[in-house]
């Protein structure tokens, strides 16, 4: 028998002749006999994989700070330092994706009735998926029993005093903008709302040839930001080393099982809204949940293994047309979706925020979560359905509600990859429904013949006819 590295030699040697070339014989550079080439390439995938990396470094500095408990409570520089640049991207990508929210909404609605249609399904469903993982974090409170260290107790206090009530008037005093420079520089994001929200409208009056290019601009600048995020997510595993150290250290290992209960409860809460909310909404346009699954296999498949729902948006508007949806009508909702229909992220991301502050014990009273419920309506949308961008949300939910710890988006990054696989999952699915559900309710929206052949629902007397036409007419 020849031996693995004969067998690649062998296999590299008959593909340089098929593309006639000279087999390669610097040894100089060839892997070492027991490392072949491929098992090499995917330890390197796996080693620069972030995801893994963050995993990685939770996991030790878990265990570091149940070892050292006290060198451990010194590292919080190291997250604070990385929480620092997180929340440096975070005004100017507030604005640019509101704008551009705004704006898509706004052409969208002028194209007539599917986009309205969509636009008040959307609005619909992430309402009920965010008050779903609100009553769950608030029932559960998974949380609850983390003792804050006592060296932490001036910062809670400063949460807590902005958590504070305000009357009527301080409030929509303070939404107004005096000076929208000193808002991006202080980085209060209600303000910055505003000031896009009006920025928006302005935007929409002008005529298009105007109107665009300046879209165009900020669609670029966005890119542009994203980008730095993504440099910032690559110092992660050193950011969430230190900031897991440090919490394990100084609130002791009740803070791990905290975090393992939040992942189990987040995936519960969501297995219950696929099966109720998006269950109810099937059976109402008639589609076959089973074979739903069956025919999104592949798109689910990649999701899977890229934890990104935008990875198979492309792949979702052709299964979904040869489902039966006309393309005019899925091309339209799916893409919007994608900005406006994130089940997902509208579960996960007020459950993240709420476990946060019980995690700092820092109490939230009615109020202050319908503050919440409000300000995440704003600035989930136009977040683009790729892997970190919900931690995006999170950080501007967290940054313009002002009463809960910045520091604990640390806390939630450490289990980042779990919450991104399960909310990407539920994205998926959740714009399939969205787009069928849209094409059902149009006229002429879906062709009934695709539709009951690949996913409707299969009626009991269509399956006895189906039996008894056998050959012979048996």
């Amino acid at each position: 028998m020849s031996s693995p590295t004969e067998k690649d030699a062998d296999n590299s040697t008959n593909e340089d002749a098929e593309h006639g070339t000279e087999p390669k014989t610097d040894t100089a550079t060839e892997p070492p006999a027991d490392e072949p080439p491929r098992k090499r390439s995917r330890w390197r995938a796996a080693a620069s994989n972030t995801g893994l990396q963050v995993l990685a470094s939770a996991i030790l500095a878990a265990i570091f700070g149940v070892l050292v408990p006290d060198t451990a409570a010194q590292l919080k520089p190291l997250g604070d330092a990385f929480i620092g640049l997180v929340k440096l991207t975070i005004p100017p990508i507030v604005f640019l994706v509101v704008v551009t929210g705004i704006v898509s909404v706004g052409g969208m609605k002028t194209a007539g009735r599917i986009a309205l249609k969509a636009f008040i399904y959307f609005e619909i469903i992430t309402t009920i998926g965010t008050l779903l993982g609100l009553a769950a974090i608030n029932i559960f409170r998974p949380g609850d029993g983390v003792a804050p260290p006592a060296g932490a107790a001036d910062n809670i206090d400063s949460y807590v005093e902005g958590a504070k009530e305000k009357s009527i008037s301080e409030f929509l005093i303070g939404l107004i903008p005096h000076n929208v420079v000193e808002s991006f520089a202080k980085g209060d994001i209600i303000q910055i709302l505003v000031f896009a929200v009006l920025f928006a409208i302005a935007l929409i009056q002008l005529p298009k040839r105007r109107s665009d290019p300046v879209l165009r601009a900020f669609s670029t600048l966005s890119d542009v930001f994203f980008r730095i995020i993504g440099m910032v997510i690559r110092l992660a595993p050193i950011g969430v080393f230190g900031a897991v150290a440090y919490t394990v250290g100084a609130f002791g290992p009740e803070a791990l099982t905290a975090l393992m209960k939040y992942v189990g409860l987040a995936l519960a809460t969501l297995i219950v809204f696929l099966t109720l909310v998006l269950g109810t909404v099937t059976r109402i346009i008639g589609v076959s949940p089973i074979r739903l699954l069956r025919g999104l296999r592949r798109e689910l498949v990649i999701v899977l293994g890229t934890s990104s729902s935008e990875a198979v948006m492309p792949h979702l508007i052709a299964r979904l047309q040869e489902f039966g949806c006309k393309r005019d009508v899925v091309g339209l909702v799916v893409p919007t979706g994608y900005s406006f229909n994130l089940d997902g992220v509208a579960v996960v991301v007020p459950m993240s925020a709420v476990f946060i502050a019980q995690v700092y014990g820092v109490p939230l009273g009615f109020a202050d979560q319908l503050t919440l419920f409000l300000v995440f309506l704003f600035v989930s949308k136009g977040t683009a359905g790729v892997t970190g961008s919900a931690f995006i949300t999170l950080a501007n939910l967290i940054a313009a509600v002002g009463f809960i710890p910045v520091a604990g988006l640390a806390l939630i990054l450490s289990i980042e990859r779990f919450l991104s696989l399960m909310r990407a999952m539920t994205n998926v699915l959740g714009n399939a429904v969205a787009g069928i559900a849209i094409a059902r309710w149009e006229p002429g929206g879906i062709d009934e013949e695709k539709f009951a052949a690949t996913i409707g629902r299969r009626r009991t007397g269509s399956r006895a006819r189906t039996r008894t036409r056998t050959p012979g007419g048996k």
